[in-house]
């Protein structure tokens, strides 16, 4: 789905759980959160979303970086299938690649053969990130280090596309879960208040749940979040 000239939502709708995925197409093509291979209901997630796009004029092939918002399964599994068959860059955060670590023993234990390697070829850190020569503004990404769902979750601001992915650090009227290894209630409402302080975002588009569109409505969101949770 076209939300503007360079940037697509493909919202999971399986019935099991998976997470969100976007494309930048800029100078380069970029897949935020490509997700998990199969879900714990055997959905073929990888598949959905290779359609998905395809419907858009966007092959699998055409995606130049991989970037995620965190590594946990339903957001990152995924990555290294893509790399294997395309070449394409991995990037995440450092702080969690012990999840990663995690994911491809798990996989080897339950599938009985190796999953695709998830080592990063890009570690994500706060600030602007570089994408190289072939950089122009429509690629501009800023990453934000946002922990408290996980060590290492991360929300990057498309400033040109006044869009903000973040990943299962907010959702519309709601928040990632800080139960789980690494996660920090306290850490998460901070990493909250650092995203309000942004300006100009107008495209809230969070890992799992519907986007909110319009400046007013973002901002109303991240306030109410913020009086309830925090």
């Amino acid at each position: 789905m076209q939300l503007t000239e360079h940037l697509y939502w493909y919202p999971w709708q399986g019935r099991a759980n998976n997470c969100n995925s976007i494309i930048l197409k800029g100078k380069q093509t970029i897949l935020f959160d490509p997700g998990h291979m199969y879900n714990e209901l055997n959905e073929s997630c990888l598949d959905q979303l290779i359609q998905d796009m395809s419907a858009d004029g966007i092959s699998i092939n055409d995606v130049d970086l991989i970037l995620c918002t965190h590594g946990h399964p339903d957001h990152a599994e995924s990555a290294g299938t893509i790399r294997e068959q395309n070449g394409t860059r991995f990037g995440v955060h450092r702080d969690d690649e012990f999840i990663l670590d995690a994911i491809a023993r798990h996989y080897a234990a339950q599938k009985g053969r190796e999953l695709p390697s998830l080592k990063p070829d890009i570690y994500l850190d706060e600030g602007k990130l570089d994408l190289g020569p072939v950089n122009s503004e429509a690629d501009h990404i800023e990453v934000l280090h946002t922990p408290g769902h996980s060590p290492g979750c991360v929300c990057f601001h498309l400033p040109e596309h006044k869009a903000l992915i973040s990943g299962d650090t907010i959702f519309e009227g709601s928040i990632g879960r800080a139960d789980l290894p690494g996660g920090d209630m306290n850490t998460l409402g901070q990493s909250v208040e650092k995203l309000s302080r942004l300006e100009g975002v107008e495209f809230l588009l969070p890992g799992h749940m519907g986007y909110i569109k319009g400046a007013a409505g973002v901002e109303r969101n991240l306030e109410q979040i913020k009086r309830f949770f925090f």
